[in-house]
């Protein structure tokens, strides 16, 4: 994500009262970016897999995990020959996406809060936050006497001041976490889980926390979590604080009217016209549209359009952040004369993606029929894909998926009993929502701690998926 402002004009705002967590990041007060952290694979977990297929004609093999669909991992991504029922130990480089299984790779990398653990090559790596001669040459002394022969180290900025004890202790901590995985292998009979990486929210929110940006939580559980790892790591817990207020946080701030927007197919730009934004598995389409944009007085028809693409291209940033979209982009722009408007456009493009221009984005540029092409790496799912079910929208059906529409349906209940408990009730449900409260046992734990016992729930088929009624006893 590019850099936008300094520390204080960034604040985090985190949302843990349902059975899933919101992560909103606001920069000089706009939505930037939401994250949403339901469980399941993450980036950086390591497994012990079972190779299925050897594909010389892709490079690649196929390996077959353990909670989650068979990943794909490149012959060069690992040591050594591969052949049909191998056991290997490998990590996720990539989560799947669609019909399509994660990335994985040979080439371990376990992170922790104050370095990185690299069971291959030598490098001891000190970050160039320290500039003391003296300090660098400890670090980098006392690292090495830590990592042994083939071993690699990389110290993280965060950890640049801890003290040898801690670091020790941080390293003895990852490098157990590789032997239980050489254990694992030795002794595989099965494919299996044997480290649960931190999950990009954890990373995000460890992140801002560490760096001493202010950051809102809404969740008592997660409060008290946080300000522990803080007080573990010697952070300030001045900037960390919990959300007292009678409505929920994210509709305190704002940030669900910045989402219901963030699902929308069109935006409005400032000074008139509009981008439109469709999502499908191949591609995402922008088109740009001048309606309702006025040349201002002297203008003409030109430079009005120059103006509205290039609202408009910073605007597909924001949005392209904002809903995580990523992968190749293909942007219908107003159509512009002259080499120059083109080239106003794409530096306007670049400028608003920042330090994404790095390697996270590739620019194609203008085609013969003037369309403009990128692709932006894929970072997680998309907003959209983690609100709808697979092929529905909310402009094809305007309701949510089902785990959306569950955690809005705890949420909706935890906003309205906030500070008002009502004793025994029933709870009326849609039949699918019904069903999955009765056998999820994390909706019932939430239920039964916002209304201090665990409700009876009935199945009403009046009721949306993201509707409820409660019936006081």
């Amino acid at each position: 994500m590019p850099d936008q402002g300094d520390a204080r004009d960034r604040l985090l705002l985190i949302d843990a009262v349902a059975d899933e967590r919101r992560v909103a990041l606001i920069v000089n007060d706009r939505v930037r970016r939401i994250w949403l952290d339901r469980g399941g694979p993450r980036r950086f977990d390591i497994h012990i897999g079972r190779i299925s297929r050897v594909l010389p004609e892709m490079a690649a093999a196929m390996v077959v995990l353990d909670g989650c669909a068979d990943g794909l991992l490149p012959l060069d991504r690992i040591d050594g020959p591969l052949h049909e029922g191998q056991w290997v130990i490998v990590q996720v480089s990539r989560l799947g996406f669609d019909d399509k299984g994660p990335k994985l790779t040979g080439r371990i990398a376990i992170e922790g809060g104050g370095m990185i653990f690299r069971p291959g090559g030598k490098v001891i790596d000190i970050p160039r936050k320290v500039n003391d001669p003296a300090r660098r040459a400890h670090l980098a002394g006392f690292l090495k006497s830590l990592a042994q022969q083939g071993e690699s180290l990389t110290l993280r900025s965060t950890a640049a001041d801890w003290a040898d004890d801690v670091l020790k202790g941080e390293f003895s901590r990852l490098k157990s976490v590789w032997q239980q995985a050489v254990a694992a292998q030795k002794n595989a009979d099965r494919p299996c889980l044997v480290f649960r990486a931190l999950s990009d929210v954890d990373q995000v929110i460890e992140r801002h926390i560490m760096a001493g940006s202010p950051c809102i939580v809404d969740g008592m559980a997660e409060y008290i979590r946080l300000r522990g790892l803080m007080r573990a790591q010697g952070a300030d817990e001045t900037a960390l604080s919990v959300h007292k207020g009678n409505s929920l946080l994210f509709a305190h701030e704002g940030v669900e009217t910045a989402l219901d927007e963030a699902l929308q197919v069109r935006v409005e730009l400032p000074g008139g016209g509009w981008i439109a934004i469709e999502q499908t598995t191949a591609l995402c389409a922008i088109d740009v549209n001048a309606g309702g944009a006025q040349a201002l007085t002297g203008q003409n028809a030109d430079r009005r359009n120059l103006d509205v693409n290039l609202a408009a291209a910073f605007e597909i940033v924001h949005q392209m952040i904002l809903r995580n979209i990523g992968g190749l982009v293909v942007i219908d722009p107003i159509r512009m004369p002259g080499r120059a408007a083109r080239d106003a456009f794409e530096a306007a493009l670049r400028k608003g993606f920042g330090t994404e221009m790095d390697g996270a984005v590739q620019i194609g540029g203008f085609t013969r029929l003037g369309l403009y092409e990128l692709t932006r790496q894929r970072s997680g799912l998309e907003l959209a894909s983690m609100m709808f079910d697979k092929g529905e929208s909310w402009a094809q059906t305007g309701l949510l998926g089902r785990e959306a529409a569950k955690n809005a349906v705890l949420r909706a209940i935890a906003g309205a009993l906030r500070h008002q408990p009502v004793g025994q009730c029933r709870l009326h449900l849609h039949p699918v929502m019904a069903q999955m409260f009765d056998e999820q046992e994390n909706c019932q734990r939430i239920l039964t701690g916002l209304f201090g016992g665990l409700p009876q729930r009935v199945a009403d088929a009046t009721l949306r998926l993201d509707q409820y009624v409660i019936e006081r006893a």
